[in-house]
């Protein structure tokens, strides 16, 4: 019998790298941080901004956020439900972070033949 094959979830969940993609991966959290980087927004003026956005996800997306203490959600008063959305001082660090990957990115998107984006597909799955 050979070694036990490691357990790659436990790999990812202990590398750094893969902790920092898995905070702020998700299709709307990069223009949330945008937005919430403003200035503090309620959740109806958030929703609004971002057409396609459902409701559950944005409540999804804002919750994780809150969770890895990135935002803070307060309670605003002004009628039944209303709260307000801003960057906590950690979500703030996110800033240089998302800086330095909007120059790689459009590094990326200048060069030729790269107009869409990235030029990888994702692998097919293999029939036995």
């Amino acid at each position: 019998m050979g070694e036990p094959k490691p357990d790659v979830r436990l790999e990812r969940a202990a590398c750094p790298l893969y902790t920092a993609i898995a905070v702020i991966e998700g299709r709307w959290k990069p223009m949330l941080f945008q937005r919430l980087g403003r200035r503090p927004s309620g959740f109806g003026e958030l929703h609004r901004a971002m057409p396609g956005i459902s409701r559950k996800v944005l409540v999804e997306q804002l919750r994780q956020m809150e969770c890895d203490d990135l935002v803070a959600r307060r309670e605003t008063g002004d009628s039944l439900g209303s709260v307000e959305y801003s960057l906590t001082a950690y979500g703030e660090s996110l800033g240089p972070v998302f800086d330095a990957l909007w120059r790689w990115g459009t590094s990326h998107l200048a060069r030729p033949g790269a107009e869409r984006g990235t030029l990888t597909s994702p692998p097919k799955t293999l029939v036995a």
